[in-house]
């Protein structure tokens, strides 16, 4: 298995693991507010489906996000997307359906694997401005892949303390 082959099925492995933990969630679950400062599963998904949308078009293609370019805030509802020191609370009191987000995740993966199909060695090593620093996309894909698996651990989590199956196996 070359480097290559490694991050496409890291990132499609972490991908079966968020599917799995997303079985049999429902509204209520999607939408439930925890005790604490934890957040709702319904904020933890656009988090991290926003992320990488930011990752795979303005960070490693410098294109718009698909966010803005299919206008996702009005199809969703999410005017502020949370994320690394954005606006977490308006999630708190607010009940997304969970559709809309289904969508764009399927738009987000779409984009996501027609970039890993056309990946080559070249682009592995190339630099990009992220975090203050310039990082190399290898760098940006493992975190993609180690992203989506810990939220997917947060998810489980969150359906466990209200009942549910966190994962289905």
């Amino acid at each position: 298995m070359d480097t290559i082959e490694f991050i496409r099925d890291s990132i499609h492995g972490a991908y079966h693991q968020a599917d799995d933990v997303m079985k049999d969630l429902t509204t209520s679950l999607f939408n439930w507010v925890p005790t604490g400062t934890a957040n709702p599963i319904s904020s933890i998904l656009v988090h991290y489906l926003t992320s990488e949308d930011f990752f795979i078009q303005t960070i490693l293609q410098g294109v718009p996000k698909l966010w803005e370019e299919g206008g996702w805030s009005k199809r969703t509802g999410v005017e502020n997307i949370p994320g690394h020191g954005g606006n977490w609370d308006e999630f708190k009191h607010k009940t997304l359906a969970m559709e809309p987000m289904l969508s764009y995740q399927i738009a987000v993966r779409t984009a996501t694997n027609s970039y890993l199909e056309a990946l080559t060695f070249a682009e592995l090593d190339r630099k990009v401005k992220f975090a203050g620093s310039e990082q190399p996309t290898t760098t940006i894909l493992s975190l993609l892949a180690r992203h989506i698996i810990f939220h997917s651990g947060e998810i489980a989590v969150l359906k466990g303390i209200q009942g549910s199956k966190g994962l289905p196996y």
